[in-house]
């Protein structure tokens, strides 16, 4: 095996990672011991540089046993199935590279474990593309990927540790980046995005007691998570895309007409698409079916009329499910022309196509956030980034008030805003979970 250059200790770095729980009940799995750990990565990251007949691969590799894996999906009662070889084979890159194209990584993954104390591919974890799904706005529930060590590659040179679908880290280029997937849930940018949440909860309030439903389902966290949810749908959409996109994202009090967008974008599309009743339809309705599924809970009989109720409800919900994947889809869609899309925090479309024209004599350099604990990170010359990039940063420089989601041609996704005299990005957005 080739010899590889990774930061010292890595399997420490992770082992610290790997210790905190992400929610408080989690059971956390044993991490494999430095030496398999070691050879995991290092054929996973060799394997990422090489293709199989000219396909660039893609693939999540688990340190799993087939037979906790059995016990894990049966426990669950999770669709797909363990497909176990007649006869282990040995893990290394040949091997990889020729099972990848079989194991699309949006449902299968490949299981490995030791055996006579060499790590084999016993076989493949079926899981079904609920969880992808659920990922990318598709449905509302799924099963998280297996409670265990997971590696994933997609692109050359670069990997992803994770567990049960969460992202700890990222080794790109033999350089370990941690995930800034937390943007969304505090932070500069989580507090731009969390200004309209009393007003959200306002109206579902209005409407919950209109039917005379309770209201204690209502929560600043969960019309945040609402509100961030249908964003990262739509980043989500444009990362998968491939043809990278800019979404510009002002308040709501601002117009297509108002000066302060003017005299820094020439919209060459203006035009008015309103998502936000789209959000409140979607959140009342998955209350209110579940508030009319009270006597099925308690395992009471309904009456016809309770029945109808319910049946309406989850109907209703459904739909509004519907709406937002269509919206979530057509948002992304546009960034697909030349230019910028422009939105409000309230998800009211201003325009597409949008050329930004701010300029910002004393943007010279940015900061590319390292530590997300606080805020703080490394210059970086903003002439080392492309033109979609330094345009919204311009953007964001001038107006102060404002976030810039950048997706690149080959799915990076960046997160830029000005706090204090500063231009702030975040890099390495994990918003498909998975790991990639």
């Amino acid at each position: 095996m080739v010899g590889f250059s990774y930061p010292a200790d890595l399997h420490g770095l992770v082992r610290d990672k790997w210790k905190k729980r992400q929610w408080s009940k989690e059971i956390i799995p044993d991490l494999p011991g430095k030496k398999t750990f070691q050879e995991m990565i290092d054929v996973v990251y060799h394997a990422s540089f090489l293709t199989e007949e000219r396909r660039r691969m893609w693939f999540r590799v688990v340190y799993i046993s087939e037979k906790e894996a059995k016990k894990t999906y049966i426990a669950k009662k999770a669709p797909g199935g363990i497909i176990k070889f007649s006869k282990p084979r040995d893990f290394n890159v040949n091997e990889l590279l020729k099972l990848a194209p079989a194991a699309d990584p949006t449902q299968v993954l490949i299981g490995v474990y030791p055996k006579d104390s060499r790590l084999k591919i016993w076989g493949l974890i079926e899981a079904g593309t609920e969880w992808w799904d659920f990922i990318r706005g598709q449905s509302s529930v799924a099963i998280a990927p297996p409670n265990a060590f997971t590696v994933s590659s997609k692109t050359p040179g670069q990997i992803s540790i994770t567990r049960s679908g969460i992202l700890l880290l990222i080794l790109d280029q033999g350089k370990v980046i941690d995930s800034s997937s937390e943007v969304f849930s505090k932070g500069p940018v989580a507090d731009f995005l969390k200004k309209d949440s009393r007003k959200f909860n306002q109206e579902i309030r209005k409407r919950l007691e209109a039917d005379g439903l309770d209201t204690k389902w209502i929560g600043n966290d969960s019309s945040d998570t609402n509100i961030t949810h249908f964003l990262q749908r739509i980043v989500n959409r444009v990362r998968e895309k491939f043809h990278g996109g800019a979404l510009i994202m002002v308040p709501d009090e601002i117009h297509a007409n108002d000066t302060r967008l003017t005299d820094r974008v020439v919209i060459k599309y203006p035009c008015s698409y309103d998502c936000w009743s789209v959000l409140t339809d979607e959140y009342f309705t998955n209350i209110k079916s579940f508030e009319l599924s009270a006597p099925l809970s308690k395992k009471k009989e309904m009456t016809s009329r309770e029945y109808r109720d319910y049946q309406n409800a989850r109907f209703e919900h459904e739909r509004a499910e519907e709406m937002i994947k269509r919206a979530a889809g057509f948002l992304s869609s546009l960034t697909a022309v030349d230019g910028a899309v422009v939105i409000t925090d309230r998800f009211r479309l201003l325009g597409f196509g949008a050329e930004i024209v701010a300029v910002s004599p004393s943007l010279k350099r940015v900061v590319m956030i390292t530590d997300f604990e606080k805020s703080i990170g490394e210059y970086r010359d903003v002439e080392l980034f492309g033109t979609r990039h330094r345009s919204a940063f311009r953007f964001c420089s001038s107006f102060e008030n404002s976030v810039a989601f950048i997706v690149s041609q080959d799915g990076e996704i960046r997160i830029a805003k000005r706090v204090g005299s500063e231009v702030l990005v975040w890099s390495n957005i994990n918003v498909g979970s998975l790991g990639f």
